[in-house]
């Protein structure tokens, strides 16, 4: 029987991993994202009371992305007055995920191995201070719970490999199964997808390599249809194309333009760059976000890597690594290349950050000879990642009362409210009688002027509503009044009333609009 110590020792490192994430989570204050205010809380208020066909668009392009991972965030508001319990809630996802890097880490760095505690302290302490990780925890930017399911998938294979020397099929299945999922709620971890698929590749025979690939793509298209069918079906009835308005270019239905959508404002401008990516996006953090941040983790990752390949084959490729380092090391380097050459966008790579403790530490040993060496190198390499990495930040306040202080005035039965352009303002629908109809001709998705259905729809809509009319905008912009005058509408600017909101200070705005006669 094992001492009781032993015995305790996971259950507990999971509690203080959940209460440690937890508090970190409240310690980062409210939540006010763009995307929370434009579509996080907006799509699962849609989803629950069935408005994907009422509704047009009022959450932009981001109206027609999958809720599930919004619900459980959605359902915390409403049932939790306290919005410190709700931030503490969102932040054990980060817990779990912490929790499944640990149980790596006593994989990869095994009992008996010089200085054990150390390296995995020091990994550990890299892997999870990186700037993304502490930016978004606790947010309904939704990277952390895919990034917990990954990190479970890549634990349950380092486990096989660690064991047998190669992945079962068992295993293979439920990380698969896991990551499938994760990537249905969130179709960037397609990458990680792919990442696993050339992981599981990277050792065995050929005909071994063949079996877990397959395996692995049949799990993961299988976790996939578990998280994402429902909603695919959904927008391939009403819009004929599952993956609305993405990948128009294939399914060409005709609610939006025949093209493809993809962000091509981030990463590399040339193939200079490409190459060097890892180490140029920590100074130029414009090629990866939006927002501001420092990290040198993957530019730390890359030249030590480099480093340890040429020691390695100058050595003949006589140094023996264990199958669970070589997965790992596959994995991050696949998944790497497939995110830098579809997004490019920082916020994606979570699970990276986190393996870039370990691999990081492990690429250290590899190169630094004699034990207290590398005590002094590793420390040292691992106290300036962390004390030079700056988080990004996209929007937090004090708590202060509920989640959501919002007040809406009264608006006539059955109205229609067109939604301003390009302002997140969805977050406010739930808010506003049931009965309120919302479109939005122009937006990130939309342009009034276009002619495919979607727009043609709106027109419809405006052209034939009966009752009252609104807009929905901030004040001191008045770009919604282009709209308006395509649609033959103007407004009374007398009967603008504010909106009361404690996550634009109160910006919005609600005003009648009236039909221009024509001349």
């Amino acid at each position: 029987m094992r001492p009781v110590a032993e015995r305790w020792l996971w259950p507990l490192a999971l509690a203080a991993c959940l209460a440690a994430a937890g508090f970190a989570s409240v310690h980062a204050r409210l939540d006010i994202n763009w995307d929370l205010k434009n579509y996080h809380f907006y799509n699962a208020y849609a989803f629950l009371e069935g408005r994907l066909g009422w509704d047009i668009a009022p959450a932009q392009l981001q109206t027609y992305y999958n809720p599930l991972l919004d619900l459980p965030f959605y359902f915390m508001v409403q049932a939790i007055p306290s919005p410190r319990i709700i931030a503490f809630a969102m932040g054990t996802t980060t817990g779990v995920a912490a929790f499944a890097l640990l149980r790596m880490l006593a994989l990869v760095f095994p009992k008996g191995q010089a200085d054990r505690a150390l390296w995995i302290a020091l990994a550990f302490a890299v892997g999870m201070t990186g700037s993304m990780g502490r930016s978004v925890i606790g947010s309904t930017m939704n990277e952390w719970p895919p990034a917990m399911m990954l990190m479970l998938s890549l634990s349950i294979l380092a486990a096989s490999l660690a064991a047998r020397g190669r992945a079962t099929i068992a295993a293979i299945g439920v990380a698969g199964l896991v990551t499938g999922i994760a990537v249905g709620l969130k179709l960037t971890y397609g990458v990680f997808g792919l990442g696993l698929m050339a992981a599981v590749a990277a050792s065995g025979t050929r005909l071994e390599r063949m079996r877990c690939v397959l395996a692995m793509a049949g799990f993961l298209f299988v976790g996939f249809l578990a998280s994402y069918g429902l909603w695919g079906a959904t927008l391939q009835e009403h819009f004929a194309n599952p993956f609305f308005p993405h990948f128009n270019a294939i399914f060409k239905s005709p609610w939006w333009e025949p093209v493809d959508y993809f962000d091509q404002n981030y990463g590399p401008r040339d193939a200079l760059q490409a190459v060097f990516f890892p180490l140029i996006l920590a100074r130029d953090y414009k090629l990866v976000s939006e927002v501001s941040f420092r990290d040198w983790r993957l530019g730390a990752l890359f030249a030590l890597a480099i480093a340890a390949a040429i020691k390695y084959l100058a050595r003949g490729r006589r140094d023996p690594f264990a199958p669970e380092w070589k997965f790992l090391a596959a994995f991050t380097l696949a998944s790497y290349l497939v995110w830098l050459k579809l997004f490019g966008i920082y916020r994606y790579l979570v699970p990276l950050e986190m393996l870039a403790g370990p691999l990081i530490v492990g690429c250290a040993l590899y190169l630094v000879p004699g034990r207290q060496p590398r005590r002094v190198a590793v420390v040292i390499l691992a106290v300036l990642l962390i004390a030079t990495t700056r988080a990004a930040s996209w929007g937090r306040v004090d708590f202060r009362g509920a989640y959501f202080d919002v007040a809406v005035p009264d608006v006539a039965p059955r109205s229609l409210v067109i939604v301003g352009p390009y302002e997140p303002m969805a977050y406010a629908i739930p808010f506003f009688r049931p009965d309120a109809r919302f479109v939005s001709p122009w937006n990130n998705l939309l342009h009034f002027t276009q002619t495919n259905l979607l727009s043609r729809r709106i027109r419809e809509v405006i052209d034939r509503h009966p009752g009252a009319i609104y807009t929905l905008d901030f004040r001191g912009q008045d770009s919604v009044n282009a709209a308006l005058t395509h649609y033959g509408l103007a407004r009374d600017d007398g009967s603008c009333l504010p909106i009361r909101s404690n996550l634009d200070t109160s910006a919005m705005r609600i005003c009648r609009v009236h039909r221009v006669k024509p001349s």
